[in-house]
């Protein structure tokens, strides 16, 4: 894989997790890392004359992460300092060098919103074109890759998440685990959602990928979903954005949202929009 990953920096204790997540990642897959510093407070800081040691700060930071990393990444780590908003710097630089992935922390408490719930994290994972991981404060992110939950519903997006998630347990040779959910117990939609299955099944082997699969069907989505995820260890979730909502009565408010704020591991965010080139239909 070549590409860039960028990581949404505010030298929180999140924002660092997120870092060192985007590390074990990149070190697998030679990736680049590109990390971003948002002064969101720059028209203020222009006022009263402290701008400048504001972004000198910044850069002392990033100088001694690039040295901390270096024995592991070499050159393949370095950093942009933007102004303005958080999401909609990020999203303007993702627009730009077109990274792979983006990996957020989420609880941050300068460039990320202390409340961050519909806010910087979430909004960030509804506007970029690019999948998008966020990890919550208390995940270890030095525990290993080694299985990703891939929830399969009846929607025929739900399996643009597939070439993303798949790649992942490729380079850290992790199993997935295809989990057919079933939100309706109608023959025809059972039935679909097994085709899907199968597809992914398919496109798992000729890719060499190791999986098992599994099937539910739920009363309270999220909340079984989150527990699955817990009950296998899960080291990452992969889902789409809103294309869940189509699913009558499994949620209050956004499938999304409520997945990322109540799972236990990443959650990795990838987007109906965002086309990638796998034969199924």
């Amino acid at each position: 894989m070549n590409g860039k990953i960028v990581v949404g920096i505010d030298f929180s204790e999140c924002s660092l997790n997120a870092l060192a997540h985007a590390v074990n990642l990149a070190e697998k897959s030679n990736l680049e890392i590109v990390m971003v510093w948002v002064n969101k407070f720059s028209e203020e800081c222009v006022l009263n004359h402290n701008c400048e040691l504001l972004v000198s700060g910044a850069k002392t930071l990033f100088s001694e992460l690039i040295e901390k990393y270096k024995p592991v990444l070499g050159d393949r780590i370095s950093y942009v300092i933007r102004d303005g908003r958080v999401y909609e710097s990020i999203n303007e630089l993702c627009e730009e060098i077109k990274p792979l992935l983006v990996i957020i922390g989420t609880h941050g408490i300068s460039g990320f919103s202390e409340k961050w719930l519909g806010s910087n994290a979430y909004r960030m994972s509804l506007m970029l074109e690019t999948p998008v991981i966020i990890i919550r404060n208390v995940i270890d992110v030095q525990k290993p890759l080694t299985k990703i939950l891939l929830p399969i519903d009846s929607t025929v997006e739900t399996r643009q998440k597939l070439p993303m998630t798949a790649k992942l347990a490729q380079y850290f040779d992790a199993t997935i685990h295809v989990l057919a959910v079933h939100t309706s117990t109608l023959d025809d939609i059972v039935n679909k959602v097994k085709s899907y299955v199968n597809q992914v099944v398919e496109y798992l082997e000729d890719k060499n990928v190791k999986y098992v699969t599994d099937e539910i069907y739920p009363r309270d989505l999220v909340k079984e979903i989150v527990d699955y995820a817990e009950k296998i260890d899960a080291n990452l979730l992969s889902i789409m954005d809103e294309q869940e909502m189509s699913l009558k009565n499994a949620f209050e408010g956004s499938y999304t949202l409520q997945l990322v704020t109540k799972s236990e591991c990443p959650v990795m965010i990838s987007h109906m929009k965002q086309m990638f080139s796998l034969s199924i239909k």
